[in-house]
């Protein structure tokens, strides 16, 4: 029997299959695949809640930028991001402003991970240190050194004060490059490294429009792309609003916040929800993607 009806039932049959050994192997299957998809490059659903397939892997090193943390095999990326990380890392260089070292992207096949990131899932966003040892930042370094070297802390997150000494006067410089390209959506940084930069930006501030405070980001910044052009499976995030220092900056350094910082915020009984909320469900192409065969090297 070899209808196309067969081999159409044959390959359904497979992916169940394999969609449920996956998890017997792992209680996250996006994490025990460690190969790109042999599919076309495109980055499906959302920044929190998608996958990637046809993915590339990042250099170890290349001009302007190495990779650090490689150990938690999290360097790949949708071609469009590696463009990028490469272009930004290039014009880092040739302005003189050191050699940025990447951390986490996406996992191979992108997806949810166990832990550290909600988003990170579609291979556009990345990590990039503020800050490091510029004698460590100006040769390879090994794989030990990979994954132990530390990046330099911008802010104290319990005190959620700038920590002046750390302060890299090239940051500003080096995010404006960033979000002054059009395939940037969004820049996350400490809430005082921002405030930081609209002090010394003054009224040149547009730039910082797209750089947004949000929890944690003390050692490192995030860039997330804006979905590629004519990737139809990737849902794009509304553009930033509001003006660039003002409104939602405030927020981070007003007395509520600091009380949900240091846990003395007052808390109202919730009601018991009749059922547990649901997980948002993966888009559908995530089944063929997490299944697909590894793309040849």
């Amino acid at each position: 029997m070899s209808s196309p009806v067969y081999a159409n039932l044959r390959t359904l049959f497979t992916t169940l299959l394999l969609l449920v050994a996956i998890p017997a192997l792992a209680k996250n299957p996006w994490e025990a695949v460690k190969k790109p998809s042999n599919q076309l490059p495109a980055s499906i659903g959302g920044y929190s809640n998608g996958c990637l397939s046809g993915a590339e892997e990042m250099p170890l090193r290349g001009e302007g930028f190495q990779l650090v943390r490689t150990g938690r095999d999290r360097h790949y990326g949708n071609p469009y991001l590696v463009e990028f990380l490469k272009d930004f890392s290039n014009a880092v260089e040739e302005n003189q402003l050191g050699r940025l070292q990447i951390g986490d992207m996406s996992m191979a096949r992108g997806g949810p991970f166990s832990s550290g990131h909600r988003s990170h899932q579609m291979g556009l966003d990345a990590d990039i240190w503020f800050s490091q040892d510029e004698r460590a930042a100006e040769r390879p370094l090994s794989s030990w050194e990979r994954d132990n070297i530390s990046a330099i802390p911008m802010a104290d997150e319990r005190k959620h004060i700038l920590l002046e000494k750390n302060w890299d006067p090239r940051i500003p410089n080096i995010l404006r490059i960033a979000s002054e390209d059009p395939r940037v959506a969004r820049i996350f940084v400490h809430p005082t490294v921002k405030r930081k930069m609209c002090d010394i930006a003054g009224s040149d501030n547009e730039w910082l429009r797209k750089v947004r405070p949000w929890w944690g980001h003390n050692y490192h910044f995030h860039v997330r792309l804006n979905c590629p052009p004519e990737d139809k499976s990737c849902k794009p995030q509304a553009p930033p609003r509001g003006k660039p220092c003002e409104g939602g900056l405030d927020w981070w350094f007003s007395d509520e916040f600091y009380a949900i910082l240091n846990g003395t915020a007052p808390t109202k009984p919730k009601p018991k929800p009749e059922k547990p909320p649901k997980k948002p469900e993966m888009p559908t192409q995530c089944a063929q993607v997490l299944t697909a065969p590894a793309a040849k090297p």
